[in-house]
């Protein structure tokens, strides 16, 4: 047996960290030039504050089966859909720069937008609500947080996001039975499951 092989690794706890000053936005760039090839660390920043946050295993255990089920959900209803993942939004004039869990256009005019029409956030950690002002910057229309287990939905009105109890962007979707498969100890069962439950309603 090599060292290699007997090497164990630790998993990284999810975490967040505020950085102790106000940064301005080229500070920000360079720090962000720092992490660029830190994959298990996340920069967002919000009118010169910065937050620094560890992504674990388990966060994107979550992720991935999240986004495996909305895709068997798309296909299954014949949904036009464009997954743009964990592109950043990053804008100077909007003081905001923050990279979601999930993300994803719909509809026949998606690729000419250049915003999401949903954000998915997996959250761990606190701070729901003041995440939505960094996607409020940028206009997307509905953003969900999944955290113990349960979805919440959040949909943009004029004054801001608004909880509502259903998704506007994907109305036929039934966020318990995915939040149940996403609950399930075997990811392929969770997905049979899924695909079976939908394709029957």
């Amino acid at each position: 047996m090599t060292a290699a092989s007997q090497l164990q690794l630790t998993p990284i706890p999810e975490q967040k960290f505020v950085f102790p000053i106000s940064l301005r936005w080229e500070q920000f760039k360079t720090l962000e030039e720092l992490f660029d090839y830190t994959r298990s660390i996340r920069l967002a920043y919000l009118d010169g504050e910065v937050e620094i946050m560890t992504i674990s295993t388990d966060h994107e255990t979550f992720k991935c089966l999240l986004a495996g089920l909305l895709i068997i959900f798309f296909v299954e209803k014949d949904i036009s859909f464009t997954p743009t993942g964990s592109a950043t939004l990053q804008a100077e004039e909007r003081g905001s720069s923050k990279e979601p869990d999930l993300s994803y256009r719909f509809g026949e005019e998606r690729r000419q937008r250049n915003r999401p029409d949903l954000v998915i956030e997996i959250v761990f950690t606190s701070g729901t609500v003041k995440k939505l002002e960094y996607y409020r910057r940028f206009d997307v229309p509905e953003v969900w947080f999944w955290e113990d287990g349960v979805f919440t939905v959040y949909l943009l009105q004029e004054s801001g996001y608004e909880q509502v109890t259903a998704s506007q962007v994907l109305p036929e979707l039934d966020l318990n039975l995915l939040a149940q498969c996403l609950q399930m100890s075997e990811e392929k069962e969770a997905m049979k499951f899924f695909r079976n439950a939908i394709g029957t309603a």
